[in-house]
């Protein structure tokens, strides 16, 4: 039934009645629900008495009439006339006995009425008048004419026999009927009717046999066990048209085709959707075959399916297990008697021969056909990929194929009888290979152009394609039998190799016979070896149409033609025989060809086809293309076999010998040679050569003949003949060495050869023993008649053995005597030393010491019978000097002679020129002599040499000057009368390597010009490159001359500074032990030498400085010019001398370095006294002497002052010079320059280790930018420095925030602590700061502040550094004093404080505090006032007023707001109860808390602003409450009877945070909120809203004010009658009400 428009749809549960037998109420209800809200006519009097009246008569007639009578029969009619239907029922769980149903249906025509239909007894399903089974449905509605059906139950089957024909039916049919039975309860319009027959036919549609099944998947994956066939896969798709759909479990069935079974399937899950197609997963076996006919069927199904043709298989139940184990017979009994016709198809035809590969194939041209060859291939592979992954393995196959080249089918190939085949796997798949047996390869008679082409193309192209097509059979072994499988389509482009024109490798000729000579040309026969790239055999059979002809080239000329008889080209390798007529004659290809054969050189010929090369027409179409190159060997026989070589007597003169050939004839028919003309080589050197323009010298066919003897013109240079036996040697593995050697002095005398090279050599043994075996190249042009053919051959012919005798030896004067005279001029004359003994005027013995070095690598003597003559060679010049004996010596291999002379004579030739020359030695650095000789005499490689000559030039070493004397210590232990003793040591080494005995020498010393005394020794002996110590004493005479006193003091300035002071020593006399030599003495004479004293070290004498005070003043014009003074400074010196010594007076000059090294600044210090306290020790000091600091190391000189600043202490460098004034022995002596280098240290002020203090801090005044905060700053100063600065600033910080600045003027720090005066502008950039700093200060809470330096800091830049590291902290505490004082008071109003409705307004007055020393202006207040924990009021209010410096002043009048509502009442209670006398009009002094924000600014209405968040706890502040209570208040008591508690509108009203404090009043009592007291947070302020009256409910005992009499409340009614807690309670919640109504709110405590 269709609800009305406009009306609500309702739910079953929600119909205007329920399934109670109860009367109409709810129609009652449903009229009440759908009147219109908007016009409430139901609340009017008539309406509900006409209702009454119409209801009465309904009831009393229609109720009795419908329930009784009419509603029955209505509802079987119904019953009868409704309809039902299934939209799907689902069986599970099917059993014999019973099977679960899971229906979804629906009803039709169930009537106007919503209704609840009951089953009570099961429904009983009836199929052609057979009773199948029962099962119970529940209950279900029905509503407006329709329902729903949606029910599980259980079916129980009462005949099986007669459910297994009904499934047969169900599952066979299009249709099937049920009758279904039982009896019926229906609840409608509140009655219900029982007792009702359902009797209803049901039509379903039954599932038709599954006319449409479709094979989703076809699949035999793989072999079965053993016998058992091929596993089977199929996927099917069951079309259901039936509602019914049913779970079947695990199913199985019979398939075949044709009447042959093919095997089983099953499938497990199996479950039959209704309405919905469902997928079988079947699997299976195929089964084998045994039968042909059996074995037939198989092969044609398989033979359909991979033609894609339809194949009708059939599908025969046998049995149902839903479980997997046990029979369902009902199920099974369907199942079985449904046959299945199920096409089988694939979805287009399979291509299961991939690809075609044709393999070697063969074209035989043997028939006389040219376009019908035969074709063969022995190994054609068709890639086979089949759709199924059992086992198969082909065994046989036949087809039948066309070939399509160039889209056009040219030819045909049939082989349609069955041949074997074997089938193959690997990673590639399956193939299946078989041979193709010889068959005709057809060519159409219109395609004969095309297969010209073909051919063409294979023969010169590296491949051709075509395509194969057509169709193949093949039988096959498989695991069900052998199959037949017929007509397979198949289409694959193949590709055969070309020959690539037979290019790829190049054609060889393995062999070359010159068989005959005609006078046309020479006959040759070829043995080839020829590649075929390809697949394709090329067959030209035998006979007149076999033969294949080309033309042969060389370098572009036709020099014959290569004929082979037949033509066989197989795949590979192929090795044959051809013929050729070789033309060389009157071409220059022809002869060139020739020359190289007969070099036995390879040469590459050219080989071309042409369209005459075969008679066969698409043969010769291929061959016109080809063209090959091949590698034509050469003839491997020489033509000479041997040479013969004499050395005549005159050959050395003429440069003729004799030589011998033999020839050799490698050809069948005979040689002669008519003319020679030709040259000898031996590796690519000309030994000779021979011109004979006409000789005769024939030589039969393959055979050699000897020549006459044949003049040969020889090279005989050195160079030629060494090269010879060097090559020689090395072929008949003989040592080389020696002879290449000699060679290489031939060629350069200087070269180094080893010694070892010539050990045990015998020049002519060597000699014989090279030549054997020699063999040489010969090039040569001749004349030549091969047979009856005349040709010209130049030939080159290498390694012709040739023979010699000992008519070699002939040769070797022509090669010793050079050589010999080249080493002699290369050796070395040297003396290492020469010793003159006992000199006197014209002779002296000599020891010489030398060595002629150079002999050559060989052992060798020299003599020199004529001696030698010694000459001094000066400018050029030689002069004579005297003659020494030279004895005969050995030179030895690679050592040379040694030359060990002693007491030799030596004569002098001139006094004179032996004089300059000692004179000239004597200063020289080197000196020559020239030694000559000759006549000499070189005996070596076993034969003397004479006739040698001689002249050597010898460089000596001179001496120098003798500038090598070195002193190497010296002493000064004692004063002497003369001045001060002198003892030292020496070396005097000798440059010279030549030596001489001196005697007593005298040397006197000179420094900067001036005589400062003299040493002597005795004895003296110079020796050769030696060194001659020597102890020497004399005097440092006195000075009494300025310039003799400065030269000492300097000396000794630089003796004291590590330096050597330089002397000139100069020789005085010499005597030798044989008396006085006259060219000995003039020659010594004139020796001066350089001598230096040796450095003692650098001697600090200065070894420490200490500044103990130090005054830096910073003040002046110049930063880094420091002015600076020192009462103090001490100084430690040192000597290393035993003389005494006093230092009187003391200049320096300066540098302080930082790092050492590095020069920072300078003080000048002038010539002042000094006094030695002590050995070694002295002081003084300076005044008013600036400290400069270098223009470059202004930043060396901040850190310097860094450090003294805020460091402990700074280690530097003093670097710089001091003059001294001392009295010695040898007179005053003024040392200048004494250098200066000590490490020094100095204190630190340590300013951030020392940290400051702060005292004295006073707020003293304030402007608009800053605070101005006076302080003092005590700082440390540790050190013994007095610092004049000027003035400073410092930056005060606090937790990372700058504060502001602190000013100090003429800062001057001394040692140890220093006050100084300090003005803080207190000025953050950050309000947050500043009002939490201010905020803090004025609680007394203590801060650490950050004072800084920076470069800013002062005005000094050589300061700016050091101020900049200052970063020092201090501790401060803020001040203590209270700012809210004695004297605050509050005047709140009764009236005001009691009402609810609007803002608690109470005026107050606040005693303000200024601790500053400076005016303080109050801009504004905001405060937030506590009693007891809890939230009174809140000030916000400008004040504007000023309260003088370290004074009080009361604040005008500010508001202070408290909160509006009901909710306050909680906290002015407990005040009015802790303060009753407050009511009747006294005053009390009130503790509270109060946490303020105050807007200020200190130093007056214009000074520094700031917010100053304050808090004072228990702050008195006079409270006295004006006004009087409102009238009529207590009246409300007598009327109250019941109450009904306003809900509170405070944040409290929970039951968490509201407690009830009950207080007494006479038998009554009375609960009193009480706010939470947990947090000082000021409440949410609200505004009771104005509620309508609820409805009222009666109470027996009030819950509000106890009741009083009229009496108590006219004494109550202006102020309680006396302050106890309960009269004052009673009193403040009556006005509190009585304010409320007079507001038009109800009363909050009613």
């Amino acid at each position: 039934m269709e609800p009305k428009p406009g009306t609500p749809s309702y739910r079953d549960e929600d119909l205007p009645y329920d399934e109670r037998e109860e009367d109409y109420e709810e129609f009652e209800e449903y009229d009440e629900v759908n009147k219109p809200t908007t016009h409430p006519f139901y609340k009017r009097r008539k309406y509900w008495v006409f209702c009454a009246i119409m209801t009465v008569i309904t009831v009393a007639i229609g109720v009795p009439l419908a329930l009784f009578v009419i509603l029955p029969k209505i509802a079987q009619v119904i019953l009868n006339n409704s309809t039902m239907s299934f939209s799907s029922i689902q069986i599970s769980n099917p059993a014999n006995t019973s099977l679960d149903m899971s229906m979804d249906g629906t009803l039709g025509n169930t009537g106007p009425f919503s209704a609840t239909i009951k089953f009570p007894e099961p429904i009983q399903v009836y199929y052609n008048d057979t009773l199948l089974g029962s099962m119970n449905l529940p209950d279900t509605k029905a509503s407006g004419g329709h329902g729903s059906l949606n029910a599980k139950a259980t079916f129980s089957i009462n005949d099986e026999a007669a459910f297994g024909s009904f499934s047969a039916d169900m599952l066979n049919n299009q249709k099937f009927t049920w009758v279904l039975k039982s009896k019926v309860t229906i609840v409608a319009l509140g009655r219900t009717v029982s007792n009702l027959d359902l009797d209803k036919t049901l039509e379903l549609s039954g599932m038709g046999g599954f006319i449409d099944i479709k094979i989703l998947k076809f699949d035999l994956p793989s072999d079965a066990a053993p016998g058992q066939g091929i596993n089977l896969v199929i996927d099917t798709e069951m079309n259901n048209p039936s509602p019914i759909g049913i779970t079947l479990g695990t199913i199985v069935l019979d398939i075949g085709y044709n009447g042959t079974p093919l095997g089983q399937v099953r499938a497990t899950g199996a479950s039959l959707q209704g309405h919905s197609p469902s997928v079988l997963n079947l699997t299976g076996l195929m089964i084998p075959q045994t039968t042909p006919e059996g074995l037939a069927t198989v092969s044609s199904l398989f033979s359909a399916y991979i033609a894609g043709q339809p194949s009708v298989t059939t599908a025969k139940g046998v049995s149902v297990l839903p479980d997997g184990v046990s029979e369902v017979s009902w199920l099974s009994i369907g199942l079985k008697s449904m046959t299945l016709n199920v096409p089988l198809q694939a979805p287009a035809p399979l291509d299961i021969i991939k690809s075609i590969s044709l393999g070697p194939m063969g074209m035989n041209w043997t028939n006389a056909d040219s376009y019908a060859p035969l074709a063969n291939s022995p190994g054609v592979v068709a890639g086979f990929q089949m759709p199924f992954g059992f086992s198969l393995n082909v065994t046989q196959v036949n087809n039948n194929m066309t070939i399509i080249y160039n889209n056009k089918n040219m030819a045909s190939l049939n082989s349609s009888q069955w041949g074997p085949a074997v089938t193959t796997k690997d990673a590639n798949g399956t193939a299946i290979n078989f041979a193709l047996p010889p068959t005709p390869f057809v060519i159409g008679a219109d395609s004969h152009g095309d297969f010209d082409a073909f051919v063409e193309n294979l023969t010169v192209g590296s491949s051709e394609s075509f395509t194969v097509a057509g169709l193949a059979g093949t039988v096959a072994t498989t695991p069900i039998g052998e199959v037949r499988i017929v007509g397979i389509p198949f289409k694959s482009d193949v590709s055969l190799s070309g020959l690539q024109g037979l290019k790829t490798e190049p054609t060889v000729i393995n062999s070359l016979t010159v068989i005959g000579g005609v006078p046309t040309g020479l006959q040759i026969a070829l043995n080839l070896t020829m590649v075929n790239p390809s697949s394709l055999t090329i067959d030209t059979g035998v006979g007149d149409n076999a033969i294949v002809s080309f033309t042969m080239q060389y370098e572009g000329d036709n020099v014959g033609t290569v004929i082979f008889p037949s033509l066989n080209l197989v795949p590979g390798q192929n090795i044959r025989t051809a013929g050729a007529m070789f033309t060389p004659t009157g071409t220059k290809g022809g002869q060139d060809l020739l020359q190289r054969y007969m070099s036995n050189q390879v040469a590459t010929v050219d080989i071309f086809g042409s369209t005459s090369s075969s008679t066969i027409a698409p043969l010769a179409a291929g061959l016109k293309d080809v063209q090959l190159q091949s590698n034509m060997p050469g003839n491997p026989a020489q033509l000479l076999l041997s040479t013969a070589l004499t050395i005549l007597d005159d050959t050395g003169k003429t440069g003729i010998a004799m030589a011998t050939v033999t020839i050799n004839n490698p050809f069948v028919p005979g040689l002669t040679i008519k003319s020679i003309k030709s040259t000898v080589q031996y590796n690519n050197r000309t030994l000779g050569s021979i011109d004979i323009p006409s000789v005769t010298i024939a030589v039969a066919g393959n055979s050699q003949q000897a020549s006459q003897p044949l003049p040969l013109s020889m090279d005989l240079s050195i160079d030629s003949l060494l090269s010879l036996m060097i090559d020689q040697a090395k072929v008949n593995n003989l040592n080389a060495e020696p002879i290449i050697a000699l060679g290489q002095m031939a060629k350069d005398p200087t070269v180094k050869i080893a010694s070892s090279v010539f050990a045990g050599f015998n020049l002519p043994t060597f000699v014989r023993a090279a030549m054997v075996g020699l063999k040489v190249d010969v090039s040569m042009s001749v004349d030549v008649m091969v047979g009856e053919y005349p040709t010209s051959l130049t030939l080159v012919q290498n390694g012709v053995p040739t023979v010699t005798d000992d008519t070699i030896l002939k040769l070797l004067p022509i090669v010793g005597t050079p050589i010999a005279q080249a080493i002699v001029d290369q050796a070395t004359l040297s003396f290492t030393s020469v010793m003159i003994n006992n000199p006197a005027e014209t002779d002296f013995t000599t020891n010489i010491n030398g060595l002629i070095a150079n002999t050559g690598p060989f052992d060798a003597e020299i003599s020199f019978p004529s001696g030698s003559t010694v000459a001094w060679v000066n400018n050029g010049a030689e002069t004579p000097i005297g003659m020494i004996a030279m004895p005969a010596v050995a030179a030895k291999a690679d050592v040379g002679a040694q030359l060990a002379l002693t007491n030799v004579p030596f004569h002098v030739a001139s006094s004179a020129a032996m004089g300059d020359f000692v004179g000239y030695s004597l200063k020289a650095e080197s000196f020559d002599w020239s030694v000559a000789a000759q006549n000499m005499t070189v005996t070596a490689m076993g034969a003397p040499i004479p006739n040698i000559n001689m002249k050597k030039s010898v460089t000596l070493k001179g001496f120098n000057g003798l500038q090598g004397l070195v002193i190497q210590k010296y002493d000064l232990p004692s004063n002497d009368a003369n001045g001060i003793h002198l003892v030292l040591t020496a070396t005097l080494p000798n440059p010279s390597n030549v030596g001489i005995e001196m005697g007593t020498v005298v040397f006197s010393n000179f420094f900067e010009g001036q005589d400062v005394g003299f040493v002597q020794t005795a004895g003296l002996k110079l020796m050769p490159d030696g060194i001659t110590p020597i102890s020497m004493e004399g005097t440092l005479t006195k000075q009494t001359s300025d310039t003799g006193l400065a030269a000492l003091g300097d000396m000794f300035r630089m003796a004291l500074a590590g330096g050597s002071p330089n002397l000139i020593v100069k020789g005085k006399s010499v005597t030798p032990a044989s008396g006085p030599v006259s060219w000995l003495t003039s020659s010594f004479a004139t020796l001066t030498m350089n001598v230096s004293l040796p450095s003692l070290g650098k001697q600090d004498i200065i070894t420490g400085i200490t500044i103990k005070t130090m005054t830096l003043d910073f003040t002046g014009s110049n930063p880094y010019s420091v002015m600076t003074s020192s009462d103090d400074i001490e100084a430690n010196f040192h000597i290393p001398f035993s003389f005494p010594l006093s230092i009187t007076q003391v200049a320096e000059d300066i540098n302080i370095q930082l790092p050492q090294g590095s020069n920072v600044a300078n003080l000048k210090l002038p010539l002042g006294p000094a006094q030695t306290l002590s050995a070694g020790f002295l002081k003084t000091g300076y005044t008013n002497q600036p400290l400069v600091v270098n223009d470059g190391a202004h930043e060396s000189f901040n850190a310097f002052s860094k450090v003294l600043t805020t460091g402990s202490g700074i280690q530097f460098y003093l670097n710089g010079t001091a003059d001294t004034v001392a009295e010695t022995a040898a007179g005053e002596v003024k040392i200048p320059g004494v250098a200066v280098s000590v490490q020094s240290t100095m204190t630190g002020m340590n300013l951030n280790a020392g940290g400051a203090q702060i005292t004295g801090i006073a707020v003293t005044g304030g402007t608009s930018q800053y605070l101005q905060i006076n302080q003092n700053v005590v700082l440390q100063n540790p050190s013994g420095l007095t610092v004049k600065v000027g003035q400073v600033s410092f930056n005060i910080g606090y937790a990372g925030n700058a504060m502001g600045t602190a000013i100090v003027k003429n800062m001057v720090l001394v040692p140890g602590a220093n006050t100084l005066p300090a003005v803080f502008h207190f000025m953050p950039t950050n309000t947050a700061i500043r009002d939490a700093f201010l905020s803090g200060f004025v609680k007394g809470a203590s801060f650490t502040l950050d004072i800084a330096g920076s470069a800013d800091s002062t005005s000094v830049e050589s300061l700016k550094e050091a101020m900049a590291s200052v970063k020092m902290s201090s501790p401060i505490t803020g001040i203590t004093d209270k700012l809210i004082a004695t004297g605050s008071h509050a005047e709140p109003d009764l009236a005001n404080m009691l009402q609810i409705v609007s803002p608690r307004n109470t005026p107050v007055q606040v005693m303000i505090y200024n601790p500053f020393d400076t005016p303080l202006y109050i801009q504004h207040m905001k405060a937030t006032t506590y009693w007891d924990g809890k939230y009174f009021g809140e000030v916000d209010q400008d004040v504007g007023m000023t309260v003088p410096a370290k004074s009080a002043a009361l604040s005008p009048s500010v508001t202070m707001v408290s909160p509006t509502g009901v909710g306050f009442v909680g906290t002015l209670l407990p005040f009015m109860l802790k303060y009753p006398q407050l009511i009747v009009g006294q005053f009390a002094d009130v503790p509270f808390d109060i946490d303020s924000t105050i807007t200020a600014l200190v130093g007056g209405s214009s000074g520094y602003l700031g917010n100053v968040a304050y808090s004072q706890n228990s702050t008195i502040f006079t409270v006295q409450i004006n006004g009087k209570a409102p009238d009529g208040a207590m009246s409300q008591l007598l009327n109250s009877t019941t109450t009904t508690p306003l809900p509170s509108t405070t944040p409290s009203a929970t039951p968490s945070s509201i407690n009830t404090t009950t207080i007494g009043a006479g038998t009554s009592t009375v609960s009193v909120p009480a706010v939470s007291t947990s947090t000082k947070e000021p409440p949410k302020t609200t505004t009771p809203a104005v509620q309508a009256t609820p409805k009222p409910t009666t109470t027996s005992k009030a819950s509000g004010l106890p009741v009083i009499s009229k009496r108590q409340a006219q004494v109550l009614e202006s102020a309680p009658s006396d302050t106890s807690p309960e009269v004052v309670e009673v009193w403040v919640k009556a006005m509190v009400n009585k304010l409320a109504q007079d507001e038009g709110l109800p009363p909050p405590y009613a």
